[in-house]
């Protein structure tokens, strides 16, 4: 059963991944309709991995426009080496992490996304003091660590839209996950026991 259900997964991927490049050839000559479906397609998913990296609503928005507007005019240079979801967040990461190395936007905190939630006073301080050691991060080691920990990505998945090797995304997760501990271990969250 197990088997099955992850051979309908990979088919269903498959699938998607056949309609996403025919799309792609038709905006690499123009298709507006193609842009226009690609863009419903991927906003509500470029948009929440770059939320859930940056902490910034409007930096997100901003971004996903930035991404989509490269995918028009660089279709054609699409080589189809991995998923065009893998091509597409990948220009989504870059423009991102572009943007925060350009200027150190304040980061929005975690409690304002959106999304009523309902918490106990601790686990809200909790996700306060996590959103502050996450943004001490440099932009690349935050973006690492939360696409692995928080998104579910596998480290093949985060080295391709890094543009990295893969054994270059976990040293710089595992290298994250030090100085998100240290960052704790100073704010008297977490005590110096090693994670690894």
């Amino acid at each position: 059963m197990k088997t099955s259900k992850h051979s309908n997964q990979r088919e269903a991927s498959r699938s998607q991944d056949a309609r996403d490049r025919l799309l792609l050839k038709k905006v690499a000559y123009g298709d507006r309709d193609a842009i226009n479906e690609l863009y419903e397609r991927y906003f509500p998913r470029i948009f929440g991995f770059l939320y859930r990296l940056s902490h910034n609503y409007s930096l997100a928005e901003e971004v996903v426009n930035d991404t989509m507007l490269i995918v028009w005019q660089s279709a054609d240079k699409f080589r189809g080496s991995s998923k065009v979801s893998t091509w597409i967040l990948g220009i989504g990461y870059r423009q991102c992490i572009k943007r925060l190395r350009k200027k150190r936007l304040p980061q929005v905190d975690r409690q304002d996304n959106r999304e009523p939630r309902i918490d106990s006073c601790e686990t809200v301080e909790l996700d306060q003091v996590l959103a502050k050691a996450l943004n001490e991060l440099t932009p690349e080691h935050r973006m690492m660590i939360e696409s692995v920990l928080y998104l579910g990505m596998t480290y093949r998945e985060v080295a391709e839209i890094a543009g990295c090797p893969v054994n270059t995304a976990k040293t710089r997760v595992y290298n994250a996950r030090k100085i998100l501990r240290a960052n704790l271990t100073r704010m008297g969250y977490v005590d110096g026991a090693n994670v690894d």
